[in-house]
């Protein structure tokens, strides 16, 4: 996934990942790094640096073609990456009680009311690795189900709330249970035991900059 508000992301994931682990046993970095050839960049820094680092990035692709993508990364220590599959969104779509609560929070005009999200046909029984374009079926869901108001020429008039992942992704995250994705996605908890089993190094999760500190990053893409 491609941010440019890094901090907002940082807080949220840190929020996320705060659940299971506690703040002395992993550092957040998340920057932008959108390719595949950025991310492989990021691998070599680590390699050459000798961090305990890892990265967490979208794998643009179902859970099937994992081993595949992996291969994109080779000759790099292939472990050190843990797969969004699909897409960030669709950790979102696995948890759609918390697009209702998002939508609240954000004071957003509820419609359909009587419609339950989980039941749209883009999400309704398919797991979430299976969602091709997990980001552009939370755009039409949110749309369909959301509106906000704009006020043009001292006019109101009620359009479809639209996703925007760098001003409503970061948002969402921070509100999923990761004990959720954990049982839902197997990177997920692949990523949160890999953590807890460095018991001497700490684990950095790792975006795109080099971290300020050189121990259990964890970064984000």
């Amino acid at each position: 996934m491609t941010v440019d508000n890094s901090a907002v992301f940082r807080e949220n994931f840190h929020k996320l990942f705060s659940q299971k682990l506690s703040s002395s046993e992993f550092n957040l970095s998340i920057a932008p790094f959108g390719t595949i050839t950025q991310a492989r960049k990021m691998l070599e820094h680590v390699e050459t640096h000798k961090l305990n680092a890892v990265l967490l990035i979208d794998s643009d692709a179902p859970k099937e073609e994992k081993d595949e993508r992996l291969k994109y990364y080779k000759p790099f220590d292939t472990t050190k990456i843990f797969f969004m599959i699909q897409e960030m969104e669709a950790w979102i779509l696995s948890e759609v009680v918390k697009i209702e609560e998002f939508g609240k929070s954000e004071g957003l005009i509820r419609k359909r009311i009587d419609e339950d999200i989980k039941n749209n046909s883009l999400i309704k029984d398919k797991h979430p690795e299976q969602i091709d374009k997990p980001s552009e079926k939370l755009d039409i869901i949110l749309r369909q189900y959301f509106d906000v108001v704009k006020i043009r020429q001292n006019k109101e008039r009620k359009i479809g709330k639209r996703y925007s992942k760098t001003k409503d992704g970061s948002k969402l995250i921070g509100l999923l249970e990761l004990q959720i994705l954990m049982e839902c996605f197997d990177e997920a908890k692949r990523l949160v035991d890999y953590i807890r089993q460095q018991t001497t190094i700490f684990p950095t999760l790792l975006s795109d900059s080099p971290s300020p500190t050189a121990e259990r990053n964890v970064r984000i893409s």
